[in-house]
């Protein structure tokens, strides 16, 4: 996805790299302070990038123990092992994880589940991040439900059926996301069906958001584990 952060335009690109360090940040508070991992916690970070944007990796950039974390992305990996010493760079499908069972105290995740294609592999997302964590999960995406379409930086379309906005997409020029395979949009009610599916115990789930404009932009799914 090269390019990916440069979907913005209107010249409003300074406050939306401030906004995209702000939606990370608040999420990795979450992270810090509903799981609370130890300086010895083993994370796994899913979805690790080489983007030099100024949000990218910020898990990695924030967290002070890079060698308790392995990050796994699709390519890009001598590049990310450059800019972060220390840290493991693994390649892989998120929706196949090539780990152990319990091989990891916590899984992390920030905004993939939206570009892994249908419903049945978001959940086997899901399920492999349960299957690989001991204690913990922490899955963001942007909410369906946003007036603003946060890959394309377009208003309103993303509230039709996919089967209509996905051809206007395609007609404006964000080709990129105008298929499922690369971006199929999930509010919270949907995230929590997947988690349905796995059968996860309602009183393990904890459901944050992040605001942008007075709404929820961003949903943060936070699954502990017994």
């Amino acid at each position: 996805m090269a390019g990916y952060y440069h979907y913005f335009s209107f010249g409003l690109k300074s406050y939306i790299d401030r906004l995209l360090v702000r939606v990370r940040e608040e999420v990795f508070q979450v992270f810090i302070t509903v799981l609370q991992p130890r300086l010895d916690s083993s994370i796994l970070d899913v979805g690790a990038s080489a983007d030099d944007h100024l949000s990218s990796n910020h898990f990695e950039k924030r967290y002070p123990h890079t060698s308790r974390v392995c990050a796994l992305g699709i390519d890009h990996v001598p590049a990310l092992m450059r800019q972060f010493p220390g840290l493991t760079v693994v390649r892989g499908d998120a929706c196949a994880l090539p780990f152990a069972t319990a091989s990891f105290d916590f899984v992390y995740s920030h905004a993939v589940i939206e570009h892994l294609g249908s419903r049945e592999r978001q959940a086997a997302f899901l399920r492999e991040a349960l299957r690989v964590a001991r204690h913990g999960v922490l899955v963001t995406t942007p909410n369906r439900w946003h007036p603003i379409e946060s890959h394309t930086g377009l208003p309103l379309l993303h509230y039709l059926p996919p089967a209509v906005y996905r051809p206007i997409y395609r007609a404006l020029g964000k080709r990129m996301y105008a298929s499922e395979e690369t971006l199929n949009l999930l509010s919270s009610r949907q995230m929590l069906r997947l988690l349905g599916g796995l059968h996860v115990p309602i009183h393990q789930v904890r459901l944050h958001s992040v605001r942008w404009l007075g709404i929820n932009s961003s949903l943060v799914l936070v699954i502990l584990k017994g």
